[in-house]
């Protein structure tokens, strides 16, 4: 089962599918990362999170390959906590759209969810709409400091528009005292830039990923006014120069059309990982 998921835990097929049943297991351990927020000072499993398990417990014991549909119902009788043990009794139906999957889940404490989920063949006569640049391809960075989101428009060796989704989630907010400000750091307005900056020049001199990408300089970065939580920062670069093993960018960004920053000049350069571990050596 790949793809991304807020539980961490791993689905273990206990028996099944055999008849169209099938069981298994998900141990929640306190470490589960949704617990640092959910809630802090009394850690519930959320509810989206149980029904989560059923949706990857139903995926490792579908009849075929299957993408959920809808989940037509969850109803929730008791809490999960750290440490519980969630077990899960499934089974499938074929429909003619597809199949239904209905899940029970009970900890040692008893009943704590009943789920019907619907499901459609993987293909299901859909064209999914088109990805864009793999990011993590492009780019070294990773959480929390990999700060763009989405590539709407890229041009190798020309201009990138990308964007940055401001949520409070992000570790800069954590622990912040309620009525203080909470506009995005402009420092961080910069990292962002640059990283849509630095995944343009990775895609327009694809000798450039097994290097290491540093900021070499800016000049005349001018902000025009603050990003806030919930707002959607859009950059957009273009390649000013290239100049061997750096290139010099300049654009802006932009919160709807509200510009956020202008940037004159950025220079990133790209050197060997191997001569800058010898470095730190």
């Amino acid at each position: 089962m790949n793809g991304v998921s807020p539980v961490a835990a791993g689905v273990r097929v206990v028996s099944g599918p055999d008849g169209g049943k099938a069981v298994a297991r998900v141990d929640i351990d306190a470490a589960e990362p949704v617990f640092a927020g959910h809630y802090p000072d009394f850690p519930i499993f959320p509810g989206v999170c149980v029904v989560e398990c059923a949706h990857r417990a139903a995926l490792a014991t579908a009849p075929g390959p299957v993408a959920l549909g809808a989940v037509d119902s969850a109803r929730f009788g008791g809490a999960v906590y750290p440490g519980d043990t969630l077990d899960l009794t499934l089974t499938w139906r074929r429909r003619d759209d597809g199949w239904r999957c209905a899940a029970t889940a009970v900890t040692p404490r008893g009943d704590a969810a009943s789920v019907r989920l619907r499901y459609r063949p993987a293909d299901g006569g859909r064209t999914a709409a088109p990805d864009g640049p793999e990011l993590t391809g492009l780019l070294p960075h990773r959480y929390p400091m990999l700060l763009v989101d989405r590539v709407l428009e890229l041009v190798p060796g020309r201009s990138v528009t990308a964007v940055k989704a401001v949520t409070l989630n992000e570790p800069w907010y954590a622990g912040l005292t309620p009525g203080t400000g909470t506009a995005y750091p402009s420092s961080l307005v910069i990292e962002s830039w640059g990283q849509a900056a630095g995944l343009l020049a990775s895609a327009g001199a694809p000798a450039t990923r097994g290097q290491v990408m540093l900021f070499g300089s800016v000049a005349d970065a001018e902000f025009h006014g603050p990003v806030h939580p919930g707002e959607l920062i859009e950059h957009r670069v273009t390649v000013a120069r290239s100049l061997g093993d750096s290139v010099i960018f300049e654009g802006e960004s932009r919160c709807g059309s509200r510009p956020v920053m202008s940037v004159a000049r950025m220079v990133m350069a790209f050197r060997p990982a191997g001569a800058l571990k010898e470095a730190t050596s």
